[in-house]
Order: C-alpha cells, then structure tokens, then sequence
C-alpha cells in the first residue's frame, strides 16, 4: 500500500513538472505582445504590422506636440509591462520619456535591447545641423525627427 502511494505521489509530482513546463514555454507563445509607442503614427503602424499578435498602447495624444507631451503615471506602468517599446529616436521625446523610463526600469525596452525600436534608426534625417549653438534657437541636433510626416519614409 505505501508502494503505491509512493508512486501516486511521484506522478503527481511528474505531472506538476510537466504542467509548470508547458506553461512556461508554450503558453507564452500564444501570448500578445505588449508594444507601447510615444506618439500615435507609431501605433498605427504596430497594429497594422503586428495586428491580433499585439496589444499596443500609445502614450501621446495626437493633439499633443511629441517633444512635451504630459507624462502620467499609467505611462510608467505601461512601460514597465513593455515587451517593445517603439519610439521616435533622434532626441524627439527628450523631454519626457528618460524619466518614465528610468522609474519603469523594464530591462527589456533599453536603448540596445531586442525589445527597443527607435523609428530613426536606419533613416537618413534632413536638417543635420553643422554647428549646434543655443544661437539658433531650440534645433534637432540629430536631425529632423519629424520624418514621419513623409509618407515615403514612414
């Protein structure tokens, strides 16, 4: 008798093994990848590539100017939740996503990391200035980042 609860205890411990294992590697397969994006052309351009396989969230209203958009705290939670994070590179959100980036301290959306996409990256950006003073005003020391209001390049 107490063979036999040995070996029911074994399987059941076999079974729990095997359970936690297929949860683990096949289960997240099948999960949506959560994108968030700065700004809504991204977005847009998230749900149409990844379409059912992504939740995307976007932080920036499309009324908003991209480089002050009003950082809230839901921004934080959803990028410490990011599988991707896809922003517009070039300095455009300079003013407002290092500091939620830094309070969500989400390893995986780091300048980098597989989960970063910085939309500038790969494109040539116009307006490069040769000299970058305070002279001339507020300029894009990288380049122009509003490339996506060229349908060509987006």
């Amino acid at each position: 008798m107490e063979r036999t609860n040995s070996k029911k205890i074994v399987m059941k411990k076999i079974t729990f093994v095997f359970a936690a294992l297929f949860a683990a590697f096949i289960l997240p397969a099948h999960a949506k990848l959560n994108v968030v994006a700065t700004l809504p052309d991204f977005g847009s351009l998230a749900r149409e590539i990844g379409g059912d396989k992504v939740d995307v969230t976007v932080m920036a209203k499309p009324t908003e100017d991209p480089h002050f958009v009003d950082a809230r705290p839901s921004f934080v939670v959803s990028l410490r939740n990011a599988d991707v994070l896809i922003d517009g590179g070039a300095e455009l959100e300079l003013g407002w996503l290092p500091p939620l980036l830094q309070n969500a301290r989400n390893p995986r959306i780091e300048v980098g990391k597989p989960g970063r996409v910085q939309a500038s990256q790969g494109i040539r950006l116009m307006n490069v200035p040769a000299n970058v003073t305070r002279a001339a005003g507020d300029v894009h020391a990288l380049g122009n980042p509003h490339f996506m209001s060229d349908p060509i390049i987006a």
